[in-house]
C-alpha cells in the first residue's frame, strides 16, 4: 500500500470529483486526458534531484514503486513512512512549475495554474 499523488498541468479550478475523474483516466494509462506541458519534465527533474528513483537503494527510497511519467502527468506511489516529507516537496515543486497536485486519499486538489 502506498500514499499516491498525481501531478499535471491544469488551467482553472477543479473540484475534487473532476480531479478524481482525470486521475482515474491517467492511472488507466489513457492519453489525451490533460494538456501536455514542458513543466511536467521540469517538475520531474527537480523532484528526482531531491528523491532519486533508484531501484538499487530500496531501503532509503521514498518510492513504493517506480515513478510513472508522461508529458501529461507524473504519478507517484510514496511509501507511507515518507508520505508527509515527500508530499511537502511535491507540492512545493509543483507550485514552482505551476502544476496541479491531486491527492486521491483525501480527494484534495492543490496548486492550479490560471
Amino acid at each position: 500500500m502506498s500514499f499516491d499523488l498525481a501531478v499535471w498541468y491544469q488551467v482553472g479550478p477543479l473540484t475534487g470529483d473532476e480531479a478524481y475523474a482525470i486521475y482515474d483516466r491517467l492511472t488507466d494509462g489513457i492519453v489525451g486526458v490533460v494538456e501536455p506541458s514542458p513543466a511536467i519534465a521540469a517538475f520531474l527533474e527537480d523532484l528526482l534531484e531531491v528523491f532519486p528513483d533508484d531501484d538499487d537503494d530500496d531501503d532509503s527510497s521514498p518510492w513504493a514503486s517506480g515513478i510513472y511519467s508522461t508529458d501529461e502527468c507524473v504519478l507517484l506511489a510514496i511509501s507511507w513512512s515518507r508520505a508527509e516529507e515527500v508530499a511537502r516537496v511535491v507540492e512545493r515543486l509543483a507550485a514552482k512549475n505551476a502544476l496541479t497536485v491531486y491527492d486521491p486519499q483525501s480527494h484534495l486538489v492543490k496548486g492550479q495554474a490560471g
